[in-house]
């Protein structure tokens, strides 16, 4: 009989603890990204941080398509104003990004018309307004790509995976990721080097990202390296990979017909323009149109 209570009150222990477990473990958020609309208001998210939601609306003025205003309107108050006197941006794309750890982060991108980038950042509520984290601008420069954007693609845990492109004096239009994970309270890239995306480029045969050489070019076994890799025949056919960028400076990976690789230093700008001055010019491939 005593042996009977005695488990009886084990049971009973056991159920208590349990009971206890489950109403102090909370559930973990998966992290994601939500994208808001413009002129709308959401009252579903929680902005700041603090664990409430909020109320929040984009508010946008313009006409005739273009936008000279924006605003991020968070609880009836105006936390982030952008005007545009010139260079008016016609599209707005604002996401809500929570990492794992519940920390939200808010971006927003303007872009005018043949993909002119306005803006570009990560923010995050603090002190009543919204601080920007990250300028996406400032990891590209107009000096080796003619125009950029970008746009939150994915995020995972403690990271946020930007899509990333534009027009490249070397390629032309190109899109590859770039990853920052969330470290010490701040944004860090987790590699500088990055795959093209694949099918975003459809030339002659279905081929992807595969270029036909119009202008010899020296490569080199590492990116920003002296050591020289190969040097493509005109008119050969070669793929680009890769992107690697460091200090703005962006690199490309090439692979000809044999599997041989190197990488392509970036060009300028300047250069650019000396060498295209007909359409019957190019300048190290023929696909490589730098237009809009």
């Amino acid at each position: 009989m005593e042996k009977r209570k005695v488990l009886g009150a084990w049971k009973w222990i056991l159920l208590i603890m349990l009971a206890v477990c489950m109403f102090q473990v909370k559930p973990v958020k998966a992290a994601g990204f939500t994208r808001l609309g413009l002129n709308r208001t959401y009252t579903a998210y929680d902005v700041t941080g603090d664990g409430r939601k909020d109320r929040i609306r984009i508010a946008t003025t313009g006409r005739g398509g273009y936008f000279d205003r924006v605003r991020v309107i968070i609880n009836g108050k105006n936390r982030l104003v952008k005007n545009f006197s010139s260079s008016q941006p016609t599209a707005v794309r604002f996401r809500i990004c929570t990492l794992s750890n519940r920390k939200p982060f808010l971006f927003m991108e303007c872009m005018g018309d043949s993909i002119v980038e306005n803006t570009a950042c990560l923010y995050q509520y603090s002190g009543g307004k919204l601080k920007t984290v990250l300028n996406l601008r400032n990891m590209l420069s107009s000096k080796y790509f003619y125009k950029y954007y970008f746009d939150v693609k994915k995020v995972s845990g403690n990271t946020i995976t930007f899509l990333a492109g534009g027009l490249a004096y070397n390629t032309g239009a190109i899109d590859f990721d770039m990853t920052y994970a969330y470290r010490g309270g701040r944004f860090v890239r987790t590699s500088t080097t990055t795959r093209l995306a694949e099918k975003n480029i459809r030339w002659a045969g279905g081929k992807t990202n595969t270029f036909t050489v119009a202008r010899r070019f020296q490569t080199y076994q590492k990116a920003g390296s002296r050591v020289k890799s190969f040097a493509p025949m005109l008119g050969e056919r070669v793929k680009i990979t890769h992107i690697c960028i460091r200090n703005k400076v962006p690199y490309f990976r090439i692979v000809d017909r044999r599997g041989r690789t190197g990488w392509m230093n970036g060009i300028n700008r300047s250069y650019y323009s000396r060498v295209v001055k007909h359409p019957r010019y190019y300048c190290y491939f023929r696909e490589a149109t730098v237009v809009g």
